[in-house]
């Protein structure tokens, strides 16, 4: 069992914005392998599938990002998945510039808070798939950083995010199988 997360803010006054890139990341994927609808569970909604021949469960917390980790370890002990590593978190990171795709399997939290909070619950050997965020108005302009991850993406930006999330569910079978392979397959900006 494996059990994909995205990470975003609950409600439409964050629908779109930079933050929620994982919570659209996770949307992409559901309508691509058509699972079942969402279902509510521990602050948060899921779905389960078998696709790729394994049982996959995809969830979008609804806590707050800063949260995350107690709806997730609970999500996780919910379906007795038993090895951190098990753990996929789809997220956006303001570090790297807007549509570069980084794979992580351990490490810091680096600045991202939903992260810190889910290596408290974790420790910090699970994968995660980080969205770089950042864009040259962003460094021009010298925008706090907590205001520009709740803007939302530019209109260009958007062609690209929608982009890269449909290569990102067409690939899943290589995200499960944790091979970054599946990076080469994404569009370049």
């Amino acid at each position: 069992m494996i059990l994909i997360v995205g990470l975003g803010n609950p409600g439409n006054k964050y629908e779109d914005t930079r933050h929620n890139i994982g919570f659209k990341i996770i949307d992409e994927v559901h309508n691509y392998y058509e699972f079942p609808p969402f279902r509510k569970k521990f602050d948060g909604l899921y779905s389960k599938k078998k696709i790729f021949e394994q049982n996959i469960v995809i969830f979008k917390p609804t806590s707050f990002m800063n949260v995350c980790g107690k709806p997730i370890l609970n999500m996780f002990n919910f379906f007795k998945i038993k090895n951190s590593t098990d753990l996929i978190v789809f997220h956006d990171d303001l570090d790297m510039n807007f549509s570069k795709i980084r794979i992580k399997s351990s490490g810091s939290d680096g600045g991202h808070n939903g992260i810190k909070n889910i290596i408290k619950f974790f420790g910090d050997e699970f994968y995660r798939i980080k969205f770089g965020i950042k864009n040259n108005f962003f460094v021009e302009k010298k925008i706090k950083a907590e205001i520009f991850v709740l803007e939302k993406f530019s209109n260009s930006e958007i062609l690209l995010v929608n982009q890269i999330k449909r290569a990102i569910a067409k690939n899943l079978n290589l995200v499960i199988k944790k091979k970054s392979s599946f990076i080469n397959n994404l569009p370049k900006n």
